[in-house]
Order: structure tokens, then sequence, then C-alpha cells
């Protein structure tokens, strides 16, 4: 029995001795075949940080992908201790931004859920055994997908200490359409599968990818999309 997303990234968060990453977001209806879908490993850049306040330590979270993907490969275990450590440092970090009164508390949850979505997709497109189940319409990973690589771009962009304004607005625009995604309920997400699979079987056409689906904008998307651009983009003082 699968459990409700915002279920599963709390207990993925706070448990180290269950394994519940075998689950998919949502409850698309499964293919018949077999055979399971792995995706590549995501390779992203390591850069270390010393983190001192809130934010350096929410920024070096961000910043920790390709760290996890490493360790992954080299997990027998498979019990994904530094993603769920991560996962908390960021909840924490999260919490004194949020008692600063410098993000609201639905924008934080938002922001930590789509992070937490994001450590689970290194985590299984990186374990050797792990692969996600095959399933008709699944956006789960390719909005994780976008996150990692929107963190990576961001980081290069503080790094280089000048912005490309247009490069700044194409992340923008795909945090924004992830936040948007994060944002849905689980029985949003279900319905908007449904009526995906519905439409493509009568026009007799493939799923449509992630990046063509028209998502609703909240302000907390909106804002959450902003806070995590916010955050990677600028370069933090030494």
């Amino acid at each position: 029995m699968s459990l409700a997303r915002r279920d599963f990234m709390k207990l993925f968060g706070v448990s180290v001795a269950s394994l519940l990453l075998t689950r998919c977001r949502g409850n698309a209806t499964a293919m018949p075949t077999p055979e399971m879908t792995c995706y590549e490993p995501v390779a992203v850049t390591e850069i270390p940080i010393l983190p001192s306040s809130a934010r350096e330590r929410l920024r070096s979270c961000w910043l920790r992908f390709g760290e996890l993907a490493q360790t992954t490969l080299a997990d027998e275990d498979m019990e994904n201790i530094l993603g769920k450590q991560m996962i908390l440092d960021h909840r924490t970090a999260l919490d004194e931004l949020a008692a600063a009164g410098e993000i609201s508390a639905p924008v934080a949850d938002l922001v930590q859920e789509a992070y937490a979505a994001a450590v689970n997709h290194v985590w299984r497109s990186n374990i050797p055994v792990t692969c996600y189940a095959p399933v008709i319409v699944d956006y789960s990973p390719a909005s994780a997908g976008i996150l990692v690589r929107q963190s990576e771009v961001l980081r290069q962009i503080a790094g280089q200490g000048t912005i490309d304004p247009e490069t700044l607005a194409k992340a923008q625009t795909a945090l924004e359409h992830d936040m948007a995604f994060y944002a849905l309920s689980d029985e949003e997400v279900q319905a908007l599968y449904d009526r995906i699979l519905k439409e493509s079987q009568a026009a007799g056409q493939p799923v449509p990818s992630f990046e063509e689906q028209q998502l609703e904008l909240t302000p907390e998307a909106r804002e959450a999309a902003r806070f995590i651009l916010d955050l990677l983009a600028k370069k933090l003082t030494p």
C-alpha cells in the first residue's frame, strides 16, 4: 500500500531504520510489463562549503547532491544515511529562517517537500538495485531531476560573479513549474494523471512530457521558486 506523498516525505526525513524509498509519487496505473525502468546516475559537481548561518547551511544542503550520488554508489547497505541527514539538516535550517520571519511556514513546507524529493531522486538514480517502477504517467522523476539540475546551474551562476538575465529567467521558469507541481495535493496529482492518461488514450498520442504540462502557479509556489532562486544564485560572503 502506497503512502500519501507528504506522509512519505515526513517518514523519509525522520526514519533511519526503515527504507521507504520504493514508493513512487502518486498511484498512477502500472504498465503491464515486469521490466523496471532505471534512470541514469545523477552527476553533479560537489562544492564544499563551511556553513555558519541558517541560510548558508540551507544553501549547502542544495550543493551536496554530487556528494550524495558518490556516497550512494558506495553504499552497500543501501540505508541512505547521508540523504536522510541532508533532509533533516535542511528542515532545521528552514525552521530557523521561518522563526526569523525570512520565509512563511507554508512556503517552507513546500521548499522542504521539493528538496526531499530531489534527495530521493538522486538516491534512486545512483543506488545499484533500486529503480523506479514503470508507470504510464509519473512526473516525479522528471520534476525532481529538474530541481537537481537547476541547483547546479544556479551554483555556477553564483560562482561566475555575473548573472546572465536570460539564464536566470529560464531557471526561474523551471523552478516555478516545479513548485507548481509540488504545491498539488496527492488527490490533485492523481486527478492530473488520470486526466492526462484519458486524454492521451482518446487522442492516440503518447503522454506529454512534464515540461509540456500547464500547471497553476499559486502564490506559495511562486514564492518558493523565488526563495530557491535567491538562495542558490547569490554568491555568499566567505
